[in-house]
């Protein structure tokens, strides 16, 4: 079960709130006319939801053959070179 707190609490104890979230692990769910309108995560929770965003289209892109096999140190030295010049472009 998640923990709440009303929109009126995390404008007087945003510090303690956010310590809650970190400290929990799991999202602190934020209650306006005790319906949920929010959530606080923490950091650590954030990153992981970033993670599982980065792999998940990772998996998507080689299910759909965008993706390429590098077996030498020699072609992944090229495929950086490739991809920094298409960052300074």
């Amino acid at each position: 079960m998640f923990t709440t707190v009303s929109a009126r609490q995390i404008q007087r104890e945003y510090k303690k709130v956010l310590e809650e979230a970190n400290k929990s692990k799991e999202p602190v769910i934020v209650m306006s006319n005790n319906k949920p309108v929010g959530a606080v995560i923490g950091l650590d929770q954030l990153e992981k939801l970033r993670l599982d965003a980065v792999l998940a289209e990772a998996l998507e892109d080689y299910k759909a053959g965008k993706t390429k096999s590098i077996s030498t140190q020699e072609e992944l030295e090229a495929d950086f070179e490739e991809m920094r010049k298409e960052a300074n472009a």
